[in-house]
């Protein structure tokens, strides 16, 4: 995991990024007991392009520099494989501006808040994101006030229905 928090943070100092935050089972183990997972999802902001496309190329091409190895749609450092995401919605763009600053074993990272967490959980939809957001809430990991205001900002109380009695 430090190899690729380290990769994480040089792709910012190096202005590959603006910004990114963790998200995914490994977001979610920094407040909860979590599901086991096979890799670390990235989500970045690009910086500002001229073509106005976005391309993910050079930050994958810094990533093989830096040592890692390409393995499907991830580039794999030791045994975790980093997964790079965009801002694609903007309830994943409000999680990277929002993300918390923390230490995993001295090394500085961001991840996204547990509110920002259950939202992009209910968003997804699957069984197994479902059964996340209920460990949050059963284990009073999430601020159950302030994700009913994300709920409500990004439109997905109804999928948050199936929680009803919890939520």
């Amino acid at each position: 995991m430090h190899e690729v928090l380290r990769a994480l943070n040089r792709l910012q100092s190096d202005g590959l990024v603006s910004r990114y935050a963790i998200g995914g089972a490994i977001g979610a183990a920094f407040y909860i007991a979590a599901a086991q997972t096979e890799d670390v999802d990235a989500f970045v902001f690009l910086p500002p392009d001229s073509s106005g496309l976005v391309s993910l190329s050079p930050v994958y091409e810094a990533l093989l520099q830096m040592g890692g190895v390409a393995e499907r749609e991830c580039v794999r450092f030791g045994a975790w494989p980093l997964q790079i995401l965009t801002d694609a919605s903007d309830l994943i763009r409000e999680a990277i501006e929002q993300a918390r600053e923390v230490a995993f074993e001295m090394i500085p990272t961001r991840i996204f808040r547990a509110e920002h967490l259950c939202a992009i959980a209910l968003q997804t939809g699957r069984s197994k994101d479902y059964l996340r957001v209920t460990m949050f809430l059963e284990q009073n990991a999430v601020d159950r006030v302030e994700l009913r205001a994300i709920l409500a900002r990004f439109g997905l109380i109804e999928r948050a229905g199936r929680l009803e009695g919890i939520l």
